[in-house]
């Protein structure tokens, strides 16, 4: 594992990319779909660095899960593990139910940076193998927000628990490193903005509510405690994310959050990107 993951970086590799599309490979070729010689407990660096050189194979896994599923079809679709085709780190959502609900509505996907909901997973109270609507979607929107306020002043999320009170603190660091004076609410607000940005910016590309949701594996196959993810309770919660975000059903930030948060001096009207950079 430590090779690989010093092969990816060698080879400027995603870990967590490279990872799940050569063991969603390794699943179709146990299953029969491909004839690649690929199962799981090989050697991978001769694969990684097919990818890297997009040798062989390796031409068609560099393009990631999502299309490597739809290339191969055959209904590998259902367990390609990918939420609009970013593969999933290392949690198992249907043991963090709260963390599923943050996987469905990330920005740029199964991202466990940008929605770090799996720590609400783990608080005292929380009851992990069954989301709460209630509940649920503001502690996601909670952590993609707290998660905004790291980025936006370039600070590690590793700290963890270092620094108690975020926003009051961020703001103190703000002030002490550019003499900008910004309150509590004033950074609230911002991360507010970033979030209804990023998904201003996914409803120009094309992104539908259709993306915001979970491999058919995790719904359809319960883990060996009896774990699974309930469809209507994840959609419900999908709902409710939406509605606490102040964004229309169908997605995007309504007019009234437009206002409110002045996003119209942040959204441009400029022509959508073409080419793989689109959702699409």
């Amino acid at each position: 594992m430590l090779a690989a993951a010093g092969a990816c970086d060698a080879l400027g590799l995603d870990t967590i990319s490279a990872g799940g599309t050569l063991a969603f490979a390794m699943e179709c070729a146990e299953r029969g779909l491909v004839d690649w010689p690929l199962r799981f407990g090989d050697n991978v660096l001769p694969w990684l660095r097919a990818i890297a050189r997009r040798e062989g194979a390796g031409d068609l896994l560099a393009e990631g899960t999502r299309r490597v599923a739809a290339v191969i079809g055959q209904g590998s679709e259902r367990f390609a593990c990918h939420v609009k085709g970013l593969e999933l780190p290392g949690y198992e959502p249907r043991a963090m139910q709260t963390f599923a609900l943050g996987l469905c509505v990330a920005s740029r996907g199964a991202d466990h940076n940008r929605s770090g909901a799996y720590q609400a997973d783990l608080q005292a109270g929380v009851d992990r193998y069954r989301a709460d609507v209630a509940r649920a979607p503001a502690r996601v929107i909670e952590a993609e927000d707290n998660a905004a306020l790291l980025d936006s002043l370039i600070l590690c999320k590793f700290l963890r628990g270092a620094i108690r009170e975020p926003w009051r603190e961020g703001a103190e660091l703000l002030t002490m490193v550019t003499g900008v004076s910004r309150g509590e609410d004033d950074l609230r607000r911002s991360a507010r903005r970033v979030a209804a940005v990023r998904h201003a910016f996914n409803v120009r590309e094309g992104w539908t509510r259709a993306e915001d949701r979970l491999p058919d594996r995790f719904h359809d196959e319960a883990l060996e405690d009896g774990a699974s993810l309930d469809r209507a309770n994840v959609a419900a919660m999908v709902d409710a994310y939406y509605a606490a975000r102040g964004h229309i059903p169908s997605g995007g930030p309504s007019e009234r959050l437009r206002r409110e948060l002045e996003l119209d001096a942040w959204l441009t009207d400029a022509p959508p990107l073409q080419g793989p950079a689109s959702l699409g």
